[in-house]
């Protein structure tokens, strides 16, 4: 992927934030990051777009053993007898343990929790003509569904509804169904006829348009097309 190119740096930048860039690419884009300040700008919009969204998430409580047992390892550090070795052992022990949940507490109370993607995924960003993201759409290579979140305020009236389309090199779209998240921080699934690798292997584009509420009447966009983006493939 060139990170020259504007709409991958923007798509990098928000599989970094969402933790879904892994293992060597993730450590480039970090080295990448601390040089380039078009990539650390991107990075920090995408953090003002989704970090609020866990003020709509339900706090979660972990169990009372699970603190019980953090407070018994860390009290356990300072009073089992034994070598100055061992206590030392068991302290960092005690502590990696109490920032291992610290840290799995805050992740859960940022996102909802998801099972682990496979390496290899799709991302598109949907923009407007002005190129500011407005939604941003998703799937492991080998899911059979898109996920697709709004990151900025979508004004939509009540009998208008927003339809997905896939945009083949050849021929017409394609529409993937309807996306009813319209507010930051609203979510839906849509299936796909196959696997994402194969529903999209020739669909360089995604498109959103405006249609009649229950969505297109011809199977063929008739509104206006408000955002699009290209599908993008993270490795």
């Amino acid at each position: 992927m060139n990170l020259g190119e504007r709409e991958s740096a923007e798509a990098l930048a928000g599989q970094y934030v969402l933790g879904t860039l892994r293992g060597k690419a993730r450590a480039r884009f970090e080295r990448l990051m601390r040089s380039d300040r078009r990539l650390a700008d991107a990075v920090r919009g995408w953090e003002e777009r989704l970090l609020p969204l866990s003020e709509a998430l339900p706090p979660v409580t972990p169990p009372e053993r699970v603190w019980k047992g953090i407070v018994a390892r860390i009290r356990g550090t300072t009073t089992a007898a034994g070598s100055l070795s061992l206590r030392g052992v068991a302290w960092w022990r005690g502590l990696a343990l109490s920032s291992l949940a610290l840290a799995v507490v805050l992740a859960v109370a940022l996102l909802k929790p998801a099972p682990e993607l496979p390496e290899g995924s799709l991302v598109v960003v949907l923009a407007g003509p002005d190129a500011k993201p407005a939604l941003l759409a998703s799937t492991a290579r080998g899911s059979r569904y898109l996920t697709v979140a709004a990151i900025a305020p979508l004004t939509l009236a009540a009998d208008r509804a927003l339809e997905l389309w896939m945009l083949p090199e050849r021929g017409s779209p394609h529409s993937l169904g309807l996306v009813s998240a319209v507010a930051p921080g609203g979510m839906v699934r849509i299936a796909l006829p196959a696997a994402a690798e194969q529903a999209l292997q020739d669909i360089p584009a995604l498109a959103v348009s405006l249609e009649p509420k229950g969505g297109s009447p011809t199977g063929l966009p008739t509104g206006p097309v408000l955002y699009s983006g290209p599908v993008k493939r993270l490795y």
